[in-house]
């Protein structure tokens, strides 16, 4: 796709990337602030832009609300077709509690609960 000509044409084009996927309104303040820095929309990201984003634009933000915009990144990437990113964009925002270490696989199973008397 063509370079945005604003910063409401990068998050429109970063919203149509995840208009399935992702409904609220993260996916274009990531766009956003992309584009103010350095004027490219979604389509011409690199790794350090992703990286900057998720270093400097949500650092004042809770470990909780880091990782939910480290998901929506995870999300962009997918859909920009650039898996091979996401094993490079480690860092504090990649686990809701801000300590690195080894990721879980899955969900972990739900227990039975015993019956009521």
């Amino acid at each position: 796709m063509s370079r945005p000509a604003n910063q409401r044409a990068a998050a429109r084009q970063a919203r149509a990337l995840l208009a399935s996927r992702l409904p609220g309104s993260r996916r274009g303040r990531v766009a956003q602030a992309i584009w103010r820095r350095w004027q490219v929309g979604p389509y011409q990201w690199q790794l350090k832009h992703l990286r900057w984003y998720l270093l400097a634009r949500t650092a004042h933000l809770g470990s909780g609300t880091r990782y939910r915009h480290w998901l929506t990144v995870r999300l962009l990437i997918f859909a920009l077709d650039k898996d091979d990113w996401i094993e490079r964009l480690d860092g504090p925002c990649v686990r809701p509690t801000g300590v690195r270490g080894a990721l879980k696989s899955g969900r972990p199973a739900l227990e039975p609960t015993p019956p009521a008397r």
